[in-house]
């Protein structure tokens, strides 16, 4: 983390006296997205280690911190560059980011050592699992359609008439929706289910982009669509490591999650061109773009439709081993008059086989 902060600190300074292009390339381009990278991987996996039963809504509200940001961040510094300019900007926000990160990187504390953490940056032994695969999937089109939705967004407004003003501030609503909806999608994961929610939430984002954002040409609409799918779209960051300590455990979390943070370097970076590339000079120039963002988060969506029907069969694997353990135990007993309870056992055993065989499939429910 305090490689990040210098990484970010270092950027913002060389962007503030940059005077050409290919200064802002190298400054904001390749070392504030270094320094971007070591604070975001160094800090994302530490939250789901101090937490069980509520691991869901603190991580969660941790990732309600980039929506606000991007709130608070885009009105100051549009206030900033107003009155003192550009330069001066990027020096406060130097400031900042080295005073507020630096304060978290002396307080911020994990457990590793506790859990047993195993840090392998390259753990290919995952990629022979087929429900990580589907995990990396589920990230990788999500993130097709986020940054599609992100960047295109405030442009979309200014398409269809809207001023520079009213894109802004609809960009601006939509991470005001990610600050706001985080916190609940982590209440609800823990309440209903971390997978069940991640699923409603990624198929909702997709939905909206199909039968609002696509017909939305009006000012009201759009803050309408902002605030709605705002709430939803940042699902994958508000749930992508509790889900991952669900797929792989928290011994292998840190593992995973340099795999995983690798798969999103090809979309990241794509998304934005591709969407460019999708518009059109006639009509809704944005169509095509809309659709593919659309396309892309069902796609997300049936991956982790299919990672959920994974995780329904292990934990029926785990309730039948379970209860077999449990009848050999009593069989084994060498108390004969134990039948009662030898029969007890048998009649539980017999509920909790059924209620996995119920429970298996892909249209099963099951808290998960």
């Amino acid at each position: 983390m305090a490689i990040g902060i210098f990484f970010e600190t270092a950027a913002l300074l060389g962007a503030s006296w940059s005077t050409e292009i290919w200064q802002l390339f190298l400054s904001q381009g390749i070392c504030f997205g270094w320094g971007m990278g070591f604070l975001f991987i160094a800090s994302v996996g530490l939250i789901p280690q101090w937490f069980n039963k509520r691991r869901s809504f603190a991580n969660s509200i941790g990732a309600a911190g980039s929506g606000l940001g991007g709130l608070i961040y885009s009105l100051v510094t549009n206030a900033i560059i107003q009155r003192n300019g550009l330069g001066w900007a990027f020096r406060i926000l130097a400031i900042v980011t080295f005073t507020v990160n630096g304060v978290c990187a002396i307080l911020v504390r994990d457990r590793n050592i506790a859990i047993g953490s195993i840090h392998e940056a390259f753990a290919l032994r995952l990629l022979k699992r087929i429900e990580f695969l589907l995990l990396l999937g589920w990230g990788f089109f999500s993130l097709l359609g986020y940054v599609v939705l992100l960047f295109s967004l405030p442009n979309y407004a200014t398409s269809i008439g809207l001023t520079a003003q009213q894109g802004s501030v609809i960009g601006a609503l939509l991470n005001l929706g990610q600050g706001v909806g985080r916190p609940f999608i982590g209440y609800f994961s823990d309440a209903a289910g971390r997978m069940n929610i991640a699923l409603l939430g990624t198929f909702l984002t997709g939905f909206f982009c199909f039968v609002i954002w696509i017909f939305a040409k009006s000012y009201g609409v759009m803050i309408f669509f902002s605030l709605m799918v705002g709430a939803f779209a940042g699902t994958y960051w508000a749930t992508i490591s509790v889900i991952s300590a669900e797929v792989v455990g928290l011994q292998l979390l840190p593992s995973a999650l340099s795999i995983i943070w690798i798969s999103l370097i090809i979309p990241s970076t794509f998304a934005e061109p591709i969407g460019l590339q999708l518009k059109t000079q006639t009509g809704n120039i944005y169509l095509h773009a809309q659709v593919f963002t659309a396309m892309m988060y069902m796609a997300a969506a049936i991956c982790l439709w299919f990672l959920r029907a994974w995780k329904i069969s292990e934990l029926e694997a785990i309730a039948n081993d379970n209860a077999e353990k449990r009848e050999a135990a009593i069989k084994d007993d060498d108390a004969v008059p134990h039948e009662p309870v030898l029969t007890r056992t048998r009649t539980i055993a017999e509920s909790v086989k059924s209620k996995a065989k119920a429970a298996k499939g892909l249209w099963a429910w099951q808290r998960v």
